[in-house]
């Protein structure tokens, strides 16, 4: 078996760290997936500042490039699905057919949004008021800080990764540290693709963290979160629902009790 040694993926560079986690197969102790990087409050600042200045260039970018991004992205994790799917029951202890199957939705769940990308979805109506239209448009809220679990560590990252860029946003992504080697996978084909520098970045780390850090930040627009409430980003969980009330623009929770906030 191969072990990697990996780094986190910040401002369109793969950055190292001098904090690494050892990540090893449930099924067999002796087996050693990898070596992980763990992000640092400097590693988040930058990605933060690398994905406010990359946004709006993706945005401006226009639709046939996002669809163009997006259908790479699904593609290349559809090809790729019995490979990544070996991978991630090697780290996480799934069943290789359910790997498998997961990483192939993962793939489909990019290439819908691709789709959605090209049918620009509005509404325009008529208002009761004389001389006056209704036009609702969607647009990116900005830069979007996605956490989330180790139970499917592909498929739900990319029900959130997915929508994000499709509609012009960009991402910080935080996942889960018991899963690294699935994150590394699906953020090595996301890197490969002609994105603006900073517009997608990957940060391992500890949720009480790395984790409260990111939805905390003043930079993050919105914050789409899966995971426990009682473990990592316990206090992020609770600023978000804080936040949410005032100048966030956005929020998405979903607890381990299976209640939305």
């Amino acid at each position: 078996m191969t072990t990697q040694q990996t780094a986190n993926f910040i401002a369109g560079e793969w950055r190292m760290s001098t904090e690494v986690i050892e990540n090893r197969n449930p099924s067999d102790l002796s087996d050693v997936v990898g070596h992980y990087a763990q992000a640092g409050r400097s590693d988040l600042e930058d990605a933060i500042s690398a994905a406010r200045a990359a946004q709006p260039r993706w945005w401006a970018a226009g639709i046939q490039k996002r669809h163009d991004v997006l259908m790479a992205i699904g593609s290349e994790l559809m090809a790729r699905s019995a490979e990544i799917g070996a991978m991630l029951a090697r780290e996480e202890g799934k069943p290789r057919a359910e790997g498998v199957g997961e990483v192939y939705r993962a793939g489909q769940f990019f290439c819908y949004y691709g789709a959605e990308v090209l049918r620009q979805m509005g509404d325009f109506a008529q208002s009761v008021r004389p001389d006056i239209d209704i036009d609702v448009r969607r647009e990116p809220v900005g830069v979007v800080a996605i956490v989330s679990p180790w139970n499917f560590p592909v498929a739900t990252p990319a029900w959130k990764i997915a929508p994000a860029l499709a509609f012009g946003n960009a991402v910080i992504w935080k996942p889960a540290n018991l899963t690294p080697a699935s994150a590394v996978a699906l953020a090595e084909i996301i890197a490969r693709q002609d994105l603006p520098e900073g517009l997608f970045n990957l940060v391992m780390g500890p949720g009480r963290a790395v984790g409260d850090a990111l939805v905390s930040h003043p930079g993050v627009d919105a914050i789409s979160f899966t995971g426990f409430s009682d473990r990592g980003c316990v206090k992020g969980v609770r600023f978000v629902v804080r936040r949410g009330r005032g100048s966030l623009r956005s929020q998405a929770m979903l607890l381990h009790d299976g209640v939305r906030g």
